[in-house]
């Protein structure tokens, strides 16, 4: 499998950051990601029709470190998304415990089935 890249552009061309616009609506807009020395325009005319939801989905690429990105009047930042927003380092322990306990319980199960085979076949045979 390869990546497909637009025609003229080498993988040296390539953007270090994206900003991506899902779900809008009307087609033609423009993309305004905002980063550290401005702004950078980018028009959604070549945005693609998502046939499930009908609306629109455009990916803007800049070389600069995006702050924010804006289209039609919705705007999203990078401080939005943490995404270690749902780690609780306070319940560590407690899952290391759980995880322990879970380990011992498997260790008892599989020694108790096969000192159960052992037995059967002592007393058969």
């Amino acid at each position: 499998m390869s990546a497909l890249y637009p025609e003229g552009v080498s993988v040296k061309d390539l953007a270090d950051e994206v900003c991506l616009a899902t779900d809008f609506r009307p087609k033609d807009g423009d993309l305004t990601m905002n980063v550290k020395d401005g702004q950078v325009s980018v028009n959604t005319s070549e945005a693609v029709l998502s046939k499930d939801r009908k609306t629109y989905f455009y990916a803007g690429f800049t070389n600069q470190t995006i702050y924010s990105c804006e289209l039609h009047n919705m705007s999203s930042n990078n401080y939005n998304t943490d995404l270690c927003a749902d780690l609780h380092p306070e319940n560590a322990r407690l899952n290391f415990y759980l995880l322990v306990m879970n380990g011992i319980r498997v260790v008892f199960t599989k020694t108790l089935a096969f000192n159960t085979i052992l037995t059967i076949r002592a007393v058969l045979f």
